[in-house]
């Protein structure tokens, strides 16, 4: 079987990610999977791609262009953060010579349906922004489709190349401040929200990534949760739960997003928006991040490639890597062992 086998025969495949939907869009679209299936009724019963992005703050529905105008609102009951297809576009900031190389900017994809949008609040962004400032830290600012950044030195400027190279977000990545120029004359103070007040003037983020050295990355945890949280230890009675706080892999930054959002909550969203029942879920993972998302499925699978912490929270550890194509050999054996019921098999 493979990934278009699986979605013909009913089953809705999704992708859970910290990237953002512009970053994840050149997944969906090769993938190419059919946009929508039939039942008896005439009703369509899986529209588009569902995805979560952000880890867990937003969830989406994304379809071609050409499908667009057919699937509608079929099958999803989408929340109070509901938005069209006209306002979900990404401004392209590019010049007018430059070819759109994302699908979201060629509008190949489109988002359809937005389900639901956790962005954090304002007094958290600024709380995090302060943070990062004091500790001598550049941060990724996620709002909307686009990544804002204001690195202070050549450290910051490097790791901001790194993570563009990483996620493939160059289209979508703002720098707020002339990297041309001395950047230590630059104004990074409360005023201008520490480098970050265009970005803060255009919208809260879905989440914000702390950039560090991988030597001090757990140091950084640890402030993250005390200055934010209360205490390093979550277990810890004084430990508030004002700040969701992710270890990042590659391990040179921390996740920050709103209390109680994560992968695995919006697992939850995506499933009651499609009438998905949780324990019919497969659900795959390697990294921190994957937390929670592996746990609340009916059935969590650790990629062979995760961190062990991840592998004793999962029900099951996959024979092959993500490198191997642990996921679809995964599926595969499931329907050849008879644990994976496909209408052809």
């Amino acid at each position: 079987a493979t990934f278009t086998d699986i979605s013909g025969q009913g089953f809705i495949i999704a992708i859970a990610t910290g990237r953002s939907a512009a970053c994840a869009a050149h997944i969906i679209e090769k993938l190419d999977l059919a946009p929508v299936s039939q039942t008896d009724a005439g009703v369509s019963s899986r529209p588009g791609f569902p995805l979560v992005c952000t880890n867990g703050a937003r969830g989406l529905r994304i379809v071609k262009k050409a499908h667009s105008d057919i699937i509608g609102d079929a099958s999803v009951h989408a929340g109070p953060a509901t938005m069209n297809r006209s306002n979900t576009m990404p401004t392209d900031v590019r010049s007018a010579d430059e070819t759109p190389r994302n699908p979201l900017l060629r509008e190949t994809l489109v988002i359809d349906v937005e389900m639901f949008h956790d962005r954090l609040t304002e007094e958290l962004t600024l709380k995090v922004l302060k943070l990062a400032n004091d500790l001598g830290c550049m941060v990724n600012y996620y709002q909307g489709h686009y990544i804002y950044v204001a690195p202070r030195n050549e450290r910051h400027l490097e790791a901001a190349e790194r993570y563009k190279t990483l996620t493939g977000s160059d289209e979508f990545f703002v720098y707020l401040n002339d990297t041309t120029k001395d950047l230590s004359a630059q104004s990074f103070n409360e005023a201008n929200s520490w480098g970050y007040k265009e970005a803060v003037r255009k919208g809260l983020p879905s989440k914000i990534i702390i950039f560090c050295d991988s030597a001090i990355l757990d140091k950084v945890v640890d402030d993250c949760r005390v200055h934010l949280n209360g205490s390093s230890d979550p277990c810890d009675q004084s430990y508030s739960y004002n700040a969701h706080i992710i270890r990042g892999a590659p391990p040179f930054f921390v996740e920050v997003l709103n209390p109680g959002v994560h992968k695995g909550r919006g697992l939850v969203r995506l499933c009651e928006s499609l009438d998905v029942p949780l324990e019919e879920v497969l659900a795959f993972g390697d990294g921190d991040n994957d937390a929670e998302f592996l746990t609340v499925a009916g059935c969590g699978f650790a990629m062979k490639n995760a961190r062990d912490n991840v592998k004793e929270l999962a029900d099951y550890v996959t024979e092959w890597t993500n490198d191997e194509d642990g996921v679809i050999r995964t599926l595969q054996k499931l329907e050849e062992t008879g644990k994976l019921m496909l209408k052809d098999s």
